[in-house]
C-alpha cells in the first residue's frame, strides 16, 4: 500500500511507500519522518518536523499567527538535524522586542544538541532586602530552555552569564574547559551594538562576548561537553517619570502639606542580550557538532518580514505607552483610572502577540496522551487521519477518500475534488 502526502514545502503532492520511516518529495527533495500511530488506525500517516539539508534554509515561526505564513529567519541546518523554530513567549518584552525566536537543532542519534535565543532585553532591579535573594542567579530549571522573562535579576557580564546558564544544563561536575577570547569580527559587533544604542538615546554603553566550553557528567553517566557563547550590552538612560510628591502650602492658618503630581528624572540601567547560542554534546561527537554551530553562527540572519512584523508590533506598543505618558499630567484620580485602562489596553497587546505560543502549548497539553507530540487528530467519512500541527488544513478526496493532502496557511486552493476535515479537539 501506499499514501499521497502533501509537501509542506513545495505544495505538491508525493508517494510514500508505507514502509520506509522517512519520505522524501519527489519535486523538492525535501525529507520527513513518517511515524505512524500504534492504534486502530495505523495506517493513517504523521508527518513530523523537517530535517536539515545541509545548506541555508528558510524557517517560520509555525506557533505565531501574525508571522507564520511567511519566511523570517534564514540559517544552515545540519544535514539529517531535526530542527523546530518557536517563539520563546516567556522571553518578550512589549518595549523593545515582541518576538523573542527560538530554534532547537536536535542531531539525528541525539547525541548533540544546538539551541539558539535571539535579542532579550532586561531592566536592572537594584538591590533590596525584597530582591537580594534574587541576585546574581538565572531562574531556569535544569535541563529546560524555556526560562522565564525576568529569570536574571542583576546585571552580569557575558563570562558570568555562560557561567550561569552552563549551570542550568542538568549536568553534574561541570567545570571550564576552555574560554575563547573575541576576535576581530566579535570586537566589531560590540562597536556595532554600542553605536546602535547610542543612536537610540542611551549613554553609559559598554558591550562584552564571552565563548566558554564545559565538560560534565550526564545523569546516566555519559561524558558530555558543553558550549555557551553569549555577547551582552549594557547601557542607562534618563528618563522623566510623573511622581506624587508632598509639597508644601502655606495660608493664614499655617502650612499644610498636599500631594501633587510632579515630573522627576531618573537613572535606568538596562541591558541587552543579543543573541544565546548552547551546545550540549556527548564528548565523542562534540567537535563535529561545534563546527555545525559555527556555520549556524555564521549564516544566521532575520528577513524583512521579521522586522517588519516587530515594528508593526511595537508601533502598537508605543501608541499605547504614549497615551499613558499624556494622561499622567491630569489630576491624580484620572491618572489612576488611565494607568488601570492602558494596562489592560497593553495585556491585551501581549496576549495577541504570544497567543499563537499559548495555544500550541495548550494543543500539547490537551493531547498529552498522543504517542507523538505535535499532531491534531482529523475526522471525516469514516476516517481518521494525524497531521502535524505545523498544518493549519487538511482535505481528504471525495472520489478516493485514502488521498489526504495538507497545507500550512491558506495560499492553495484544492478545489471540489476535497472536501476539508474537522478537527477532533
Amino acid at each position: 500500500m501506499s499514501k499521497t502526502i502533501m509537501c509542506p514545502k513545495c505544495s505538491r503532492s508525493f508517494i510514500w511507500d508505507e514502509i520506509h520511516e522517512t519520505a522524501q518529495c519527489s519535486f523538492c527533495g525535501t525529507s520527513y519522518i513518517m511515524h505512524p500511530r500504534a492504534s486502530s488506525n495505523a495506517q493513517s500517516p504523521i508527518l513530523m518536523p523537517q530535517k536539515g539539508r545541509g545548506v541555508v534554509d528558510f524557517l517560520t515561526v509555525p506557533d505565531e499567527p501574525t508571522i507564520r505564513s511567511r519566511p523570517v529567519i534564514k540559517t544552515y541546518i545540519p544535514r539529517n538535524w531535526h530542527y523546530q523554530c518557536s517563539l520563546a513567549g516567556d522571553r518578550f518584552d512589549i518595549i523593545s522586542n515582541p518576538f523573542v525566536v527560538k530554534i532547537i537543532f536536535q542531531a539525528p542519534d541525539n547525541s548533540a544538541s544546538i539551541y539558539y535565543f535571539d535579542e532579550t532585553y532586561y531592566k536592572h532591579i537594584d538591590h533590596s532586602p525584597q530582591t537580594a535573594s534574587m541576585q546574581g542567579c538565572l531562574e531556569l530549571p535544569a535541563v529546560s530552555r524555556n526560562p522565564s522573562f525576568c529569570r536574571l535579576r542583576s546585571y552580569m557580564t557575558a563570562s558570568q552569564y555562560c557561567d550561569a546558564a552552563a549551570g542550568t544544563c542538568g549536568l553534574n561536575n561541570l567545570s571550564l574547559s576552555e574560554e575563547k577570547a573575541p576576535d576581530n569580527n566579535e570586537l566589531m559587533q560590540e562597536s556595532k551594538a554600542v553605536q546602535a544604542f547610542i543612536s537610540k538615546g542611551f549613554m553609559n554603553v559598554s558591550s562584552n562576548w564571552a565563548g566558554k566550553t564545559y565538560r560534565g557528567i550526564s545523569h546516566d553517566g555519559q561524558r558530555m561537553k558543553v558550549y555557551v557563547q553569549a555577547r551582552i550590552t549594557e547601557m542607562m538612560r534618563i528618563s522623566t517619570v510623573p511622581a506624587l510628591q508632598m509639597i508644601p502650602i502655606g495660608s493664614v492658618f499655617g502650612t499644610r502639606m498636599m500631594p501633587q503630581m510632579v515630573n522627576q528624572q531618573t537613572e535606568e540601567h538596562f541591558w541587552d542580550i543579543q543573541s544565546e547560542y548552547y551546545l550540549i554534546a556527548a564528548e565523542r561527537v562534540f567537535d563535529a557538532a561545534f563546527n555545525e554551530l559555527q556555520k549556524i553562527i555564521s549564516s544566521l540572519d532575520y528577513l524583512p518580514g521579521m522586522q517588519q512584523a516587530r515594528a508593526d508590533a511595537m508601533a502598537v506598543a508605543s501608541g499605547a505607552m504614549m497615551n499613558m505618558h499624556q494622561a499622567s499630567s491630569e489630576s491624580f484620580d484620572r491618572q489612576q483610572k488611565i494607568i488601570s485602562d492602558t494596562n489592560n489596553y497593553t495585556s491585551n497587546i501581549q496576549q495577541q502577540i504570544i497567543a499563537g505560543s499559548a495555544a500550541s502549548h495548550d494543543r500539547i497539553a490537551r493531547r498529552n496522551s498522543e504517542m507523538i507530540n505535535e499532531v491534531n487528530t482529523y475526522t471525516g467519512n469514516g476516517y481518521t487521519v494525524q497531521a502535524s500541527t505545523m498544518y493549519d488544513h487538511v482535505y481528504q478526496n471525495r472520489q478516493n477518500p485514502d488521498i489526504f493532502a495538507a497545507q500550512e496557511g491558506n495560499s492553495f486552493e484544492f478545489g471540489v475534488d476535497f472536501e476539508e476535515l474537522k478537527r477532533r479537539y
